[in-house]
């Protein structure tokens, strides 16, 4: 019986996949694949973009990204922990 109860009160997720990676480094390269082969598959991912300011707090909507996903893809770059951004989002 407590199957049951559970299902209805599953979270309803905004997004499956919330990526955090530091933008400088990887962006155009492996995170942009990842997004792509995600997407492909019909894996519903947030993945910021340039209008989110680098520097400022993390605002409502980005947290309502973070917290609102399933899943959080981590990708680790050399100068990933230089990002008070990045470490913010972990």
């Amino acid at each position: 019986m407590a199957a049951a109860s559970s299902s209805s009160s599953d979270p309803q997720w905004i997004h499956d996949v919330f990526i955090n990676f530091r933008g400088e480094d990887t962006r155009k390269n492996i995170v942009s694949h990842l997004y792509a082969a995600l997407s492909n598959a019909g894996i519903n991912t947030f993945l910021d973009d340039e209008k989110l300011r680098r520097g400022m707090e993390l605002g409502p909507e980005l947290l309502g990204a973070i917290e609102g996903s399933r899943i959080s893809i981590v990708v680790f770059s050399k100068t990933y922990t230089s990002s008070t951004w990045c470490l913010k989002e972990l």
